[in-house]
């Protein structure tokens, strides 16, 4: 059964969020999210299907949450009969932030079963509706494991785990995973991040579901930065986005009158002074090797960043952006 739908729609009327600060709040899409959302949209149809994504970021954009979301779209229209049933994965690499990935994910769910159920008039932020929900999960789930999995009446299956050998699925099937972070997975004598990554994707059948890898940088010789720069250049089924610090309208500082922007921001299009000002004192005047990685301007710096090298990163940066690949190949043959 395919259907076209409206994720962004869903989302923004039925889901809430808890927010930095702690408040609950509707889940309105940030201009980074939208951004990408709209990218995605133009790119696959309003089904998002199939997707392929390598998504190299900066911190904080809310990517986790936006996915998961979609996901959750995905779980609760096959629940009710819209669309085909959907089985979804998401992976952490360390066991907290699974949990907190699961606690959003319930979130999504609860806040869509009081508003679906009462119409519009209950609400997830206000505490006295929060009672009812575990009647109405009790209906809506028939398997229901605090911190691992949710289990809907008609069969969609929604599951968040810690990146690892004894958790990555090979055998069954999926519609949906989410590699969240997947830039730090560890690599061990058991299993490394590859066969660990590949292996879990194997349950997703060409030509349907999604696959998100997402994570700001690491190191230039890791699995994700091979896989990165493999859809980049059109050599994966996957697609390679870059998302730098400045396209999120947040990130951003009153500048003051006597500060003189650097060369370094004056290449960036469409960067405005306060934008600067604030990745300038993020970053320790452009001196922190970590806020660098972590709000990185380009791909390139992303990834060196992230490890020791050898000479300078400004110096390395520049000569890396500067190779060209080669226009075409061509043999020559002499003869005497």
């Amino acid at each position: 059964m395919s259907k076209t739908i409206d994720y962004k729609g869903f989302i923004e009327n039925y889901f809430t969020i808890t927010t930095i600060n702690g408040e609950i709040v509707p889940m309105k899409l940030n201009d980074v999210q939208s951004f990408y959302y709209d990218l995605i949209l133009k790119e696959y149809g309003q089904g998002l299907a199939p997707i392929r994504e390598n998504i190299l970021k900066s911190r904080r954009f809310g990517f986790s949450s936006l996915i998961d979301a979609i996901f959750c779209v995905d779980f609760i229209l096959g629940e009710i009969g819209v669309t085909n049933l959907a089985n979804s994965s998401v992976y952490s690499y360390r066991q907290k932030d699974t949990d907190e990935l699961f606690k959003r994910v319930n979130q999504f769910i609860d806040s869509y079963l009081l508003v679906a159920y009462s119409k519009g008039q209950l609400h997830y932020e206000n505490p006295n509706d929060r009672k009812i929900l575990p009647t109405l999960r009790s209906k809506f789930l028939k398997k229901d494991v605090g911190g691992t999995i949710i289990e809907g009446q008609n069969g969609s299956v929604y599951d968040c785990l810690t990146a690892g050998a004894k958790v990555s699925g090979r055998g069954g099937t999926r519609q949906n995973i989410h590699w969240s972070e997947v830039a730090f997975y560890n690599n061990t004598e058991i299993l490394d991040a590859r066969e660990l990554v590949v292996g879990a994707e194997k349950q997703v059948s060409d030509g349907v579901g999604k696959i998100f890898r997402e994570t700001t940088g690491n190191v230039a010789d890791n699995f994700f930065a091979e896989e990165y720069q493999a859809g980049k250049e059109g050599r994966s089924q996957f697609k390679s986005r870059f998302l730098a610090w400045h396209l999120f309208g947040a990130y951003q500082e009153k500048a003051p009158i006597n500060w003189e922007m650097p060369d370094y921001y004056k290449q960036i299009p469409h960067v405005t002074k306060d934008q600067a000002y604030w990745h300038f004192k993020k970053t320790n005047g452009l001196t922190s090797k970590l806020e660098m990685r972590e709000f990185p301007t380009t791909d390139t710096e992303a990834f060196l960043l992230g490890g020791d090298p050898y000479f300078r990163d400004d110096a390395l940066v520049h000569y890396n952006s500067e190779i060209k690949t080669p226009i075409r190949e061509a043999e020559y043959v002499s003869a005497l």
